[in-house]
């Protein structure tokens, strides 16, 4: 690698373990998984060389595509795979940044484009292996099951849409082959489990990363725009209007209701809503108070704004959601509150409440929105599932 340059900064999480990376890249700095601003951190100490496996997100600011492209614009080389790194690599790879593995070109394609496709559940202290399974590992996986004979395509498709209806904290083949009705061998496990594409996508992009190190052996790079990373809070990453030009008192309560039926506000406003009697009294005041301490507030009130304007499209096209639409918000919403189930959650929050009312409306909302996803954003041809939808062909 040199010894003028910086080491290459290895962003790891669940993808990978440790050592598959040493291994190739012996002198790489591992860091966990990339939040917002660690790229511009780690460029301000003229690292040349990113590659970002794992990113984190949820109850934090996950690292933005601004980020990526400032830092390949001021002469850094950026790799992305697996994960977070090959979402990211497939949004600025006309940027100049490089994508590595399977799930990067199917991003790329646009044959997937969910984050939900990579998510897991992990332990901070113990990444790897995730307690959970990425669902592209599912897909993948059961497609060379089909192609070895041990599994029917009826059945994997079955398995995968059973998959799709889990939240990703609780995504197992276990769960997966029990909520589709099919059981799952001992041997059919095995095979399952053994192929872990994730991994083998962050060994090829620790390697592409290699390729690179040793075609570019000159001088270090110097950074074209030291201004641009001077200071963090003076950078090209600008903060998004939520809003759109709202003022926070027009939406205030419309919001917190949003959060509270959504489950995005449990558990920061659990101590501010008396759920046992499935009430909803907020006292205002207070729970902005809790909000603006809270780095998801902006990202919250940006799902807030999509979610409205989607419900009011749909309504302005007429449209109505069919029963498989309610059905995927019920799943949703029960995943989100911690509940086994729709009518779980409904006995939980208070059957005939206030709140229950209210969340029911939330339901019928939501079925709009994907209702509207369904045929407006994707096509009515969507809405019946066809079986490449669910088990493609990986290129």
């Amino acid at each position: 690698m040199g010894t003028m340059r910086m080491p290459p900064v290895v962003f790891l999480g669940p993808s990978a373990p440790a050592s598959d990376i040493m291994s190739i890249l012996p002198g790489a700095i591992i860091r966990p998984p990339a939040r917002r601003g660690d790229l511009y951190a780690c460029r301000i100490l003229k690292h040349e060389f990113f590659l970002v496996l794992d990113g984190a997100f949820g109850n934090v600011l996950s690292i933005s595509p601004r980020e990526v492209v400032d830092v390949v614009q001021d002469g850094a080389v950026v790799v992305g795979a697996s994960s977070m790194g090959a979402l990211r690599a497939a949004d600025c790879s006309p940027a100049g940044v490089h994508g590595a593995g399977i799930i990067f070109r199917l991003f790329k394609d646009r044959i997937i484009s969910a984050e939900d496709e990579v998510a897991v559940l992990y332990r901070e202290d113990r990444a790897y292996p995730s307690l959970t399974e990425p669902l592209i590992n599912m897909r993948i996986a059961l497609r060379r099951a089909i192609r070895n004979g041990l599994v029917e395509a009826a059945e994997a498709e079955e398995v995968i849409s059973a998959a799709q209806l889990l939240h990703f904290t609780l995504r197992t083949w276990p769960r997966a082959y029990q909520k589709a009705g099919r059981h799952l061998s001992g041997e059919l496990r095995d095979f399952l489990t053994a192929i872990d594409t994730k991994r083998t996508d962050a060994v090829q992009a620790a390697n592409k990363v290699l390729k690179l190190l040793e075609v570019d052996r000159g001088p270090p790079r110097a950074s074209r725009s030291p201004q641009l990373f001077g200071l963090l809070g003076d950078g090209r990453e600008r903060a998004p209007d939520a809003l759109s030009g709202a003022d926070r008192q027009q939406i205030e309560a419309e919001f917190i209701e949003w959060l509270c039926c959504s489950g995005r506000g449990y558990p920061r406003l659990g101590n501010e809503i008396d759920w046992l009697i499935g009430e909803l009294k907020v006292p205002n005041a207070s729970v902005w108070n809790i909000l603006d301490g809270s780095s998801e507030l902006q990202a919250d009130l940006m799902r807030f704004n999509v979610f409205c304007r989607a419900v009011a499209e749909a309504r302005r096209c007429g449209l109505r959601p069919e029963m498989e639409d309610f059905r995927q918000a019920e799943s949703q919403l029960a995943n989100a509150h911690r509940a086994g189930s729709w009518n779980e959650l409904l006995n939980c929050k208070g059957s005939g409440s206030s709140f229950s009312k209210r969340l029911s409306i939330h339901c019928t909302q939501l079925a709009l929105t994907k209702c509207l996803r369904r045929t407006s954003l994707f096509g009515a041809a969507l809405s019946t599932k066809p079986r490449e939808v669910l088990l493609w062909h990986p290129r």
